[in-house]
């Protein structure tokens, strides 16, 4: 189901927030500037806040053991073992909704 995470003015151009999703997961939404995209907002090594770390519009740096991953597909990159769980997202009246599947819910 879509579920509405924050105001799109809420998530910096070029930057990031993390948002709690009602009885969900925490979900990491990433500005390039030019689009949004949702991920997981643990990293999947030590279960460390991605929000902490930084992206350069292409590549999201985890800042505690350097993993890295592609911002558009949450692929892992370099060291990273693992990529990231990606969530579809869409923008709608000045708002970011992320879709997430009921039965992660429960």
């Amino acid at each position: 189901m879509w579920t509405r995470v924050c105001r799109l003015d809420e998530v910096p151009q070029g930057g990031m927030k993390e948002c709690q999703v009602d009885a969900g997961p925490r979900v990491l939404i990433i500005n390039t500037g030019a689009e949004c995209f949702a991920y997981q907002a643990e990293c999947p090594h030590e279960a460390v806040s991605l929000a902490e770390g930084i992206h350069d519009g292409s590549v999201l740096t985890c800042l505690e053991h350097l993993w890295q991953f592609d911002v558009r597909t949450g692929a892992p990159l370099g060291d990273a073992e693992s990529g990231l769980t990606g969530y579809r997202l869409k923008q709608e009246d000045g708002a970011v909704h992320v879709w997430i599947d009921e039965s992660t819910t429960s």
